[in-house]
């Protein structure tokens, strides 16, 4: 089982990391590369904008929680009202460079809130501030934007059931009698010791 409050326990590292490996993993179920997501580097590192980042050939068709071959997630665990999104996308009063250029794309920008934990009024106020901070870009109507809290994305972590194994294990309440791929072996064995054979 997994639930917002479980992702709510996430720190921003994994957070960011659960989110690129949610993205491979929906890649990899559509029989789509890997390689087309990106992520990493310093979590406090300026990013643009974009912690994750899928980007597929343009005619490639996609939907669900990565809604376009271009999307942009922003990753944050605080909750983001209204004026922070205003501020995340319009720093300065200028829309950031990477949302214009997945505007250009025709793609999709995501804001994830681990914190967040929104009724439907409450995400259609974020989506339209979202909305309001793009006005006046070049396409800024076929730019797909959306706010995604912490139950949407347990919602995505139970479509990989792999992932709920993670997610419990990083936040200190692994599933009984299961563990990820992970190495198992006494760390203190020497690479030429004898290998046990069933």
């Amino acid at each position: 089982e997994i639930t917002g409050l479980h992702i709510s326990q996430l720190n921003d590292t994994d957070l960011r990391t659960l989110i690129a490996l949610l993205c491979e993993a929906e890649l990899r179920r559509r029989g789509f590369p890997v390689s087309a997501v990106t992520a990493g580097g310093d979590q406090n590192a300026p990013d643009g904008g974009v912690d994750v980042r899928v980007a597929l050939p343009a005619e490639i068709s996609i939907s669900g929680f990565i809604p376009k071959p271009f999307t942009g997630f922003q990753v944050k665990v605080p909750d983001m009202p209204r004026q922070s999104i205003v501020n995340e996308m319009r720093p300065s009063g200028s829309v950031r460079t990477v949302i214009r250029g997945l505007a250009a794309a025709s793609g999709a920008y995501i804001i994830i809130s681990a914190n967040g934990s929104t009724a439907d009024a409450s995400l259609q106020r974020r989506r339209a501030a979202m909305r309001e901070a793009v006005e006046g870009i070049p396409n800024a109507e076929a730019l797909e934007l959306d706010f995604y809290d912490r139950e949407r994305i347990a919602s995505w972590v139970r479509e990989h059931p792999g992932m709920i194994a993670w997610v419990r294990k990083k936040i200190g309440q692994p599933v009984r009698g299961w563990q990820p791929y992970t190495n198992w072996a006494a760390r203190g064995e020497s690479t030429e010791a004898e290998y046990l054979l069933d």
